[in-house]
């Protein structure tokens, strides 16, 4: 028997990936993708009423966005330089409201729970394929994330301090010595490190960020599954799912967060380094004045 569940259904476990739903001329369409365009519906339409009439004098959602804009540009601008944080805002403010706007949507009551499956009564319905599904539980889709900022990082920091600025920083030395011997020897130590520098950008930082959020938000839904189904009746259920849904929302916040920070110091270490070599060289003399 298959039919839609209600809110109160009993589901029958998180799967591991998200749910094939339907195709639009041979692309599937899933249910985290079904998720994020909600996602991205919603700040959309936020961010339009709330600067639908903007006042010189901000008050009400106006003030909310702008505050939040000047919070995240000041706080981006004091890791990546002024530069980048202008080229590069886009990213960083858009990347912190959607992945956090996504992990808020997957704890809404219905994600997860509301879909096709299978049983008899109202009580021993299981959801085979839920409608929607947190879209940061999609490896898929945090591996976009890792895949984008990799192509963003080199392109901020090519900008910023050229090509050649870019494999100085990763592969030279950065120490000199009146001894000429020391400084081959930091040279070749400080290019065997930038090797290894290297794998790490290519290889390892793509993994981790691609599955530390994924794993993240994957976990805590398996979390809140797991207590929903093996509660001994949905009272205690809920009872139950108060205290943890106050912890993902905190989790939610702080795994959005740490994607977003991840990806501006990664950026700094190198466009903030250049950024303040520029503006140094600026600088009056002392005694100009």
């Amino acid at each position: 028997m298959t039919f839609v569940a209600p809110i109160f259904g009993e589901e029958a476990g998180l799967p591991a990936a998200p749910v094939k739903l339907f195709s639009i001329g041979g692309f599937e369409i899933n249910n985290s993708m079904i998720a994020a365009v909600i996602a991205s519906i919603v700040i959309i339409i936020f961010v339009q009423i709330a600067m639908r009439a903007p006042k010189l004098v901000p008050d009400g959602l106006q003030n909310v966005v702008e505050w939040l804009v000047e919070l995240l540009s000041n706080f981006i601008e004091s890791i990546t330089g002024h530069e980048t944080m202008q080229r590069g805002f886009w990213y960083f403010g858009g990347l912190f409201v959607f992945v956090f706007a996504e992990n808020l949507l997957a704890l809404l009551p219905g994600v997860g729970t509301i879909g096709y499956g299978h049983g008899d009564t109202l009580w021993d319905f299981k959801v085979d394929q839920p409608f929607l599904r947190g879209a940061n539980a999609n490896a898929n889709m945090t591996a976009a994330y890792a895949a984008i900022f990799f192509v963003m990082w080199f392109y901020w920091c090519v900008r910023q301090i050229g090509f050649g600025g870019t494999l100085k920083d990763i592969f030279a030395s950065k120490v000199k010595f009146p001894n000429m011997a020391l400084n081959i020897l930091f040279g070749v130590l400080f290019f065997i490190v930038g090797i290894m520098e290297a794998l790490t950008i290519l290889f390892i930082r793509p993994i981790a960020f691609t599955f530390r959020l994924y794993g993240n938000i994957f976990g805590g839904e398996s979390f809140l599954d797991t207590i929903y189904r093996t509660a001994p009746n949905h009272l205690l259920a809920t009872l139950f799912l108060i205290p943890a849904y106050m912890w993902e929302f905190i989790v939610a916040f702080i795994q959005a967060f740490v994607f977003f920070i991840l990806t501006v110091v990664f950026t700094g270490i190198l466009t903030n380094s250049g950024a303040h070599a520029g503006h140094d060289d600026k600088k009056e003399p002392k005694g100009a004045h």
